[in-house]
This record gives C-alpha cells, structure tokens and sequence, in this order.
C-alpha cells in the first residue's frame, strides 16, 4: 500500500509530493517504503532544508556524486577561459598547488575538489571513516588526489572514532559528535600526526592550502604542526566552531608561533581563512 500523509488544510503544498520530488531529482529514483515516511515526518518538524541535508549528504548521493561531474558545470566562459585564468593567478600566489584536506569526508561540501579538478592542483585528502574514506577514493580517481584513511591528530597510534549521522559531524571527540545530535556508533581508527603524513607524501615544507575541518581536533593539529615542524601552509581554512564571531588569534588554545606568522584574512559561516606572512613579503 503506498504511503499517503494528509494534507495540511493550511498549506496546499503536499510533504510526500516534495520528499518524492527531491528523492527523483537528487537519487533519480522513487522514494522506498522505508524512506518517503521518514523524511515527510523530518520535513514536518524540521523543515525542508534538513530533508535537503540528509538526502544530499547520504551514502547513496555521494555514490551517485563524482569529482568530475562537479567540472562540467563549474565555469560559463566559453572554452574554460576563467578555470585557465584562475589556474594561472593561482600558480603565481602559490609555487607548491598543494592542497591538504584534512576531515575531506566526501565532494559535497568539499574545499579541496574545485582547486584539484578544476584549477590543476594536487590533493592530499585525509579522512577518518574507512567507508567515507573509500566512498571518496572512487569519487576522485580521474582527479590528482590521494586519499588517506588516518585520523589527524597530535599524536600517533589508536583512537576511537564516534559516528554522527552525517559523515562530517563525525569526531574523536564523543561530546563533538553527540553535539550535532545521537552518536550512531564508533570505531577504532589509526590516528597519525599531521607532520608524518606530509613527510611520507613528499609534500614541501611551503605548500599552498591546508584546509581543516575534523569536528574539535582542529587547534591540536595547528599546534603540532607549527611547533614541532618546518612544514608551512602558505593559506589555512580552519574551521572554528560556534564562536565564529569570536574568532582571534589570541585564542589561549593557539601556539605563538601562529601569532607572529599567520594573520585572518576572511571567512564564511563555518570557517576562518589565515595567511602566512610569506604571502604579502613575496
């Protein structure tokens, strides 16, 4: 028997219809009996926004979902003119086009893939789930990137994994994850410290971008890294956390060394950007 919900006499739009179209346009398929009821009851009490979210970061559109087909519809010049113009002003700002995704996750909602299949840099993505790890090992293998599946972190050796529903709100830290809602379960994972992974990776000591984003790990890693070696991100996307808005760099759980050496020059919703002062000495 199919699934039916009764319409709300003040709205005239109907939440199986909407569910059943986002399932044909996002999954190319029609809703399964198990799914079309869960997510009308997601959009009755959160909304459409979380059906979007749920369905655009499952397991089954990121199967769907491959870095290439993102470069199809990237530009609207006519022969790739603006990804060539943009490849050539990115060379110039940064000699090592190396960029460093640690908590890559998947394409969607990525910083790294654009600049990797788009404007010709290389990637060296990092991610903790061994499945999202090889979800996106698929999605990248007509791109330079290479997939790593370790957790960043300030030490080496084992740690436990928990899951969050969403493969991005996935962390070492249990309080993290359960932050973003019930924790679905947990792993044992290999946790490397970031230094090694470039070292084994040939990475320079000045490449162009580290991007971070591994749920409340993030200052740890930073430390790390400028602490304990020579290893330089000329640009840093970093995500904060809720205090965005509050976001400096005299933050007591930051290192010196990235006061007198980075500055914040931007960000968005989530994020921080910070420049290394070897980008404007240049």
């Amino acid at each position: 028997m199919a699934f039916a919900r009764k319409k709300n006499a003040l709205s005239p739009v109907d939440p199986v219809e909407i569910v059943t179209t986002i399932y044909r346009g996002l999954l190319g398929r029609e809703p399964d009996e198990m799914g079309l009821p869960n997510f009308v009851e997601l959009y009755e009490s959160q909304g459409l926004q979380k059906v979007l979210e749920a369905i655009g970061g499952s397991e089954e559109m990121r199967k769907r979902v491959s870095a290439t087909d993102y470069r199809k519809h990237w530009s609207l010049s006519q022969f790739r003119e603006v990804e060539i113009l943009l490849s050539l002003m990115t060379a110039a700002a940064a000699p090592s086009k190396i960029i460093v995704d640690v908590g890559a996750a998947g394409v969607h909602l990525s910083n790294s893939i654009d600049l990797i299949s788009s404007i010709g840099w290389k990637g060296i993505l990092v991610e903790a789930n061994p499945k999202d790890a090889e979800i996106l090992a698929e999605a990248v293998k007509d791109i330079d990137a290479t997939v790593l599946n370790y957790a960043v972190s300030d030490s080496e050796g084992e740690a436990t994994f928990f899951l969050g529903k969403h493969p991005h709100h996935s962390s070492m830290k249990s309080e993290m994850t359960s932050w973003w809602g019930p924790i679905s379960g947990e792993i044992t994972v290999t946790k490397r410290r970031l230094p090694n992974i470039l070292e084994d990776h040939n990475v320079p000591e000045i490449f162009g971008v580290l991007s971070l984003d591994i749920e409340g790990v993030e200052f740890e890693v930073i430390n790390d890294l400028l602490d304990n070696s020579n290893y330089r991100p000329q640009w840093m996307i970093i995500e904060w956390g809720e205090k965005l808005y509050e976001a400096t760099l005299n933050d007591e759980r930051l290192t010196e060394k990235i006061r007198h050496e980075y500055s914040i020059v931007g960000g968005t919703e989530a994020n921080i950007f910070l420049q290394h002062r070897s980008v404007t000495e240049s």
